[in-house]
């Protein structure tokens, strides 16, 4: 109704698709969105661990060069720390965007939508740990760390590697809480001296990206909306590479393979009717893209995610 009121056009599948949103999110918490393409890369599990469980180090691993990466947590029940060793990707939390690089590490707190995700022409090889629980809350609040999403050229690898090992020699549950924990202290003690203020986005892009956003399921022209924005297309580009690192134009492919991706997931619609309603070409250049960016066919990753949904 508010952007209505505003005059911003929402296309009705767009509603369907928040309100779809709003119901799994906050009445079930749903993980709608978790793919890692695991060509190269390493995943481990914790043993089994109580459910009041102070910390929780539910899951580590690590992803080797060349391997494709995207993942997508909405209102994600872990939080993740992640150091990237080459490479370079795009890290997005809730409404904030961020370009990580070689070198630099990333924390995402749990209760936030999580994106990140590599290039067809730069993958990101990185170490990481996905945690949860009451203490590792706390720990991040008393280390003032709730906000820091990233740490430009702060290197972890040490210490996640440390704590990769200390839960590879630790298969029990009691162990492994416990020496985690203490790896984990000791990670944050470390981030909480690199802290950084990251700059400000650029106010300017703000209702851009919001007017791109609305307009998702249309044929989003770059011309448009520089004139919708009194701006020139030249002024557009530079303020997304400014931002983003990218272009307009990539930016809203990858927004509407973002938004594919769920369609893919929560719903029973045919490629075709999804290529249609994401305003692709064809679902053959819809297809070619999705493959391009998420590493796997749409028809592919529906498969692979059905069972967990449906």
């Amino acid at each position: 109704h508010f952007l209505h009121k505003k005059g911003i056009k929402i296309d009705i599948f767009f509603v369907k698709m928040l309100v779809f949103y709003d119901y799994f999110v906050y009445n079930m918490r749903m993980d709608i969105i978790a793919l890692e393409t695991y060509k190269t890369a390493e995943k481990y599990f914790a043993p089994p661990l109580s459910k009041d469980a102070l910390f929780a180090l539910t899951e580590y691993g690590q992803t080797y060069d060349n391997t494709p990466c995207y993942q997508l947590r909405l209102n994600s029940p872990v939080a993740c720390l992640q150091y990237v060793v080459s490479g370079c990707g795009t890290v997005i939390c809730d409404d904030k965007i961020f370009t990580v690089n070689s070198g630099d590490t990333f924390l995402l707190p749990m209760g936030t939508t999580h994106i990140y995700y590599s290039t067809p022409e730069n993958h990101f090889a990185r170490i990481w740990i996905n945690f949860n629980g009451e203490l590792a809350k706390s720990l991040l609040s008393v280390f003032d760390l709730e906000n820091q999403i990233v740490f430009r050229k702060t290197d972890t690898q040490a210490l996640l590697t440390e704590m990769h090992r200390v839960c590879n020699d630790n298969p029990t549950a009691h162990d492994y809480e416990q020496a985690s924990a203490l790896v984990f202290f000791k990670t944050l003690q470390f981030l909480a001296t690199q802290k950084t203020e990251e700059p400000e986005s650029n106010a300017q892009i703000e209702p851009i990206r919001l007017y791109i956003a609305c307009h998702i399921m249309e044929n989003i022209k770059i011309s448009e909306i520089a004139k919708h924005f009194y701006i020139s297309e030249e002024h557009l580009i530079r303020l997304f590479k400014k931002n983003y690192h990218i272009t307009p134009h990539q930016y809203i492919l990858q927004s509407k393979l973002r938004f594919a991706m769920i369609m893919l997931r929560s719903t029973k619609d045919s490629i075709e009717e999804i290529s249609t309603r994401l305003n692709f070409s064809d679902p053959r250049h819809f297809s070619a893209q999705f493959k391009k960016h998420v590493g796997i066919r749409p028809l592919a990753y529906r498969k692979a995610s059905r069972g967990k949904f449906f």
